[in-house]
């Protein structure tokens, strides 16, 4: 149940970690293998992390995880990693290139996102081979699932025209002109950079702070003027409905989310127990 993100997209999740100049010291090693202050400065902006200790700790897992599974000859191609990048690109409506320029309009290393690319494909074969084979989710397991929580089955839809545009005269201006009485095709038309037709949308998977705006709108209310990092948007609610899906409708997804908590518990769980048994040291930064 992947949230797409829906005209404001955030690419990164952005740790809360001053990116200023550093002194390159080491942190920590895995298998003698440095983490250094550096590496840590250029990652921040790719992990959730709340702070630098929680950061640490993620980029050490990450190496472990590597290591473990180049031990167990796991072998990772350019071709994942790309795969990787791509996808993420695509759930970004951007091509790879575009990611890649967006990454370093944002003053960020291409290379070291690479880097954190490499560590979820490793991840992600890890999980794969390992663990992925052992789990096995039976319909009543399903069923449960469904009965016991009725809300998220409860699917709301919308249906959203917009108008987009880069620069924030052209939207003011188009604000204006939807003000004065012009409608909203006509003032599409003529400042919108996209001229797609109107979508209907689960609103689940929309962006959080667009979902906020679009609760509180009426069905043919126009939007204030939405201002994100890709531009500016306008955006009309054409139609909002509810529909109570069916257990047949979602089993598959049911089971798709079951999986995927038992092989991130199961994941966690090998974690924590692997790294006891490598060599892993921390330094105090001060």
């Amino acid at each position: 149940m992947k949230k797409i993100l829906v005209f404001i997209t955030g690419l990164f999740f952005l740790a809360n970690i001053a990116r200023a100049e550093v002194i390159d010291k080491i942190v920590a090693t895995v298998n003698d293998r440095p983490i250094t202050t550096y590496d840590l400065k250029e990652l921040a902006p790719f992990y959730h992390a709340k702070d630098e200790k929680q950061l640490l700790n993620q980029v050490i897992n990450d190496y472990v995880i590597e290591d473990i599974a180049k031990k167990d000859g796991i072998v990772l191609t350019d071709q994942d990693i790309n795969e990787f990048i791509e996808n993420v690109a695509k759930n970004n409506k951007l091509t790879k290139d575009e990611l890649e320029q967006k990454i370093k309009q944002e003053g960020l290393s291409y290379d070291y996102y690479k880097e954190f690319a490499k560590f979820n494909a490793y991840k992600l074969k890890v999980m794969q081979k390992i663990f992925a084979p052992t789990i096995q989710i039976d319909e009543k397991e399903i069923k449960n699932f469904y009965d016991n929580h009725p809300n998220l089955f409860n699917q709301s839809t919308v249906t959203l025209d917009i108008i987009e545009t880069k620069s924030k005269s052209d939207i003011e201006e188009a604000m204006r002109q939807l003000q004065l009485g012009s409608s909203f095709d006509s003032v599409k038309g003529k400042y919108s950079i996209n001229k797609s037709e109107p979508k209907q949308l689960d609103v689940a998977d929309i962006n959080k702070q667009l979902q906020g705006i679009i609760e509180k709108m009426e069905v043919g209310q126009i939007s204030p003027i939405i201002e994100s990092t890709n531009g500016y948007f306008i955006i009309k609610v054409l139609d909002k409905k509810n529909v109570n899906l069916s257990f047949d409708d979602v089993k598959d997804k049911i089971r798709n989310l079951l999986f995927e908590e038992k092989l991130n518990e199961r994941f966690s769980s090998w974690l924590s127990g692997i790294k006891s048994s490598m060599d892993i040291s921390t330094f105090d930064e001060n």
